[in-house]
């Protein structure tokens, strides 16, 4: 079977993190860039309901992170969190893993 591998990183460790997923065999991925906000930062933390408002808060609390997404199959997904794991132990990252029920590449190469 097929798994969406995300692996979410700060900004900062995108390199880390690509290096770690090439070692563990990955053949490509995406990115894509956003403002996350952990449950730490987050606690007893209310925001006003005026849009602008809210969205200039996040902005300002929120830290600049990576969210990077590659398929692998199945059987290599040990190893490669085996080599996230060994290249960002110091970091903090998240992992999340969605089976893949189908999939079709369509290339015109």
């Amino acid at each position: 079977m097929k798994v969406l591998l995300y692996l979410f990183v700060e900004t900062e460790n995108v390199g880390k993190a690509i290096n770690a997923l090439s070692e563990g065999g990955i053949s490509g991925f995406f990115l894509n860039e956003y403002k996350g906000m952990s449950p730490q930062d987050w606690s007893g933390f209310l925001l006003d309901e005026e849009p602008e408002k809210a969205l200039k808060i996040i902005n300002d609390m929120a830290h600049n992170a990576v969210m990077i997404g590659t398929i692998v199959n199945e059987k290599n997904l040990n190893s490669i969190k085996k080599c996230i794991h060994e290249r960002l132990s110091d970091e903090r990252y998240t992992i999340a893993e969605i089976p893949i029920v189908g999939l079709k590449v369509n290339r015109t190469d």
